[in-house]
């Protein structure tokens, strides 16, 4: 973090650390997280939160299939983003906002405007927004489809100078650590190209997780595209 300055930061948090288990909330890895945030904002810094892990929250809940269907990933995501709000706000002692968003918010003209405005009164009142796809509504074609790649959207929307993606792996690695020893962290990347495209993989078979490497680069992309630096 000391790498490099910012003054409003979108910091993204995926289904991994939310619900280790899969199955419900937890703040093993939160807590943490959550100190950070506040003490950016004692800073004077602003922070909006992309959160997955509705999906996750809610599959105690209702009753489903192996591979459940779209009606009851929604379910489930309707239920998980009460237990998923309700998870971060005890962490703090100043108000949190749900902004839930669809892939159309993003390019219809005056909804994209109606996002910009509403984040911004959000921070100047001194709220943390608390974003995520609105699952309950969507469906597969009309959706972003991973927190990564909206995350990256809500950093340009909220002309945030930082994109910071909190995950359970330490960074980009030259070959998929779980399954290489030898696997080297890349520290920095200068130019994202079809060389840096090869060393990501998708999301981990029985994870909770959606996008995995792959979607995080393609965040990563989008947002320095914009002078964001990730």
């Amino acid at each position: 973090m000391s790498e490099f300055s910012w003054q409003r930061a979108v910091i993204k948090v995926g289904s991994a650390l939310i619900s280790p288990d899969g199955h419900q909330c937890s703040a093993k890895y939160l807590l943490a997280i959550a100190r950070f945030i506040t003490e950016s904002r004692e800073q004077g810094k602003q922070v909006i939160i992309v959160s997955s892990g509705s999906v996750a929250a809610g599959r105690s809940v209702i009753a489903h299939k192996t591979h459940p269907s779209i009606a009851e990933k929604q379910a489930m995501a309707a239920v998980g983003q009460m237990q998923m709000m309700e998870n971060w706000s005890r962490f703090f002692d100043f108000p949190c906002a749900q902004v839930l968003l669809t892939y159309d918010d993003f390019h219809d003209r005056s909804r994209y405007v109606n996002i910009k405005n509403t984040v911004r009164e959000l921070l100047n009142n001194n709220v943390l927004p608390i974003v995520n796809e609105n699952d309950t509504v969507t469906t597969d074609k009309l959706k972003v489809g991973d927190n990564d790649n909206l995350s990256a959207m809500v950093a340009a929307a909220a002309d945030a100078d930082a994109l910071i993606i909190c995950s359970d792996i330490d960074g980009l690695y030259n070959k998929n650590p779980h399954d290489h020893d030898d696997a080297e962290l890349l520290k920095k990347v200068d130019t994202i190209d079809a060389s840096i495209y090869a060393m990501a993989g998708g999301a981990a078979e029985g994870g909770v997780g959606t996008g995995g490497m792959r979607t995080k680069i393609e965040a990563a992309e989008k947002a320095v595209s914009h002078g964001i630096d990730t």
